[in-house]
């Protein structure tokens, strides 16, 4: 009995257990799940604390069944700066996965879950200045793969140079393209050629296996160019494909890196 003299609240997975009735355990489940209401407000949290005179009701369309672990795709703006640990922060993952963020043409039927923005893990991250395709997951398979088949996954960038009177001479223009397709060595490794085409005077697509941080400046460098922008739009078989920046969507069922 609190000083109020009105009952001490209790954790809503033990209020849950007892009005149904079910183990603590599945009560969890439905709670975290995103299927229980305590006074018409959707709670994720089993620790919520409720009074007695709160209403807390379950779905009806509820399903007890474990969370699976989702990825998450999102179209990073240039100068955001990612944690330095893999770990995404749960307080970044709140602010940057929002229901209010998600792409609107996401067709995986998904519900998001305030679950599925724990313990999301930044694979083939992004540099501060640059922008583009990023994934983010929960799922050890995905993770596994990006790390094992790290240098066969193709990464295709659109790289942004600066004005030079130079590119307006053709051959000028293939000779960058040469460049680019060359061996080189960056950061004490050997790394894939590049495979090169303009896309307009100052704006080219490169398509290059694996991804060393610094790796398209150093090229560019290389070929005579000063990098102005740089933004991923593959990794893999998956695309930004429409995208916008800063939304992101789920990784669809059928698809694979």
């Amino acid at each position: 009995m609190s000083d109020t003299g009105r009952p001490e609240p209790q954790r809503l997975a033990k209020r849950l257990a007892a009005q149904l009735p079910c183990s603590r355990g599945d009560a969890e489940r439905y709670i975290a799940g995103g299927w229980v209401r305590v006074d018409g407000k959707v709670v994720e949290e089993p620790m919520e604390r409720v009074h007695d005179d709160q209403v807390v009701s379950l779905d009806p369309k509820a399903k007890l069944e474990s969370l699976a672990s989702v990825t998450l795709i999102w179209h990073k703006p240039a100068g955001h700066v990612l944690p330095e640990a893999p770990l995404l922060p749960d307080d970044i993952a709140a602010r940057w996965f929002t229901p209010e963020l998600r792409f609107a043409g996401d067709r995986s039927g998904v519900r998001p879950l305030k679950a599925h923005r724990y313990k999301l893990l930044a694979v083939a991250p992004l540099g501060e200045l640059a922008s583009g395709l990023m994934v983010f997951t929960q799922n050890p398979g995905v993770a596994r793969k990006m790390t094992d088949d790290a240098t066969q996954l193709e990464h295709e960038w659109l790289a942004e140079v600066a004005a030079d009177p130079a590119l307006e001479d053709d051959a000028r223009r293939d000779e960058v393209l040469r460049s680019l397709g060359k061996p080189a060595f960056f950061d004490g490794w050997a790394v894939p050629t590049a495979r090169a085409s303009w896309q307009s005077e100052f704006r080219l697509r490169l398509a290059i296996k694996g991804n060393r941080p610094g790796q398209v400046p150093h090229l560019c460098e290389r070929a005579g160019l000063q990098l102005t922008g740089l933004r991923r739009l593959r990794l893999g078989r998956i695309a930004l494909a429409g995208l916008p920046v800063g939304q992101w969507r789920y990784l669809m069922p059928y698809e694979r890196f």
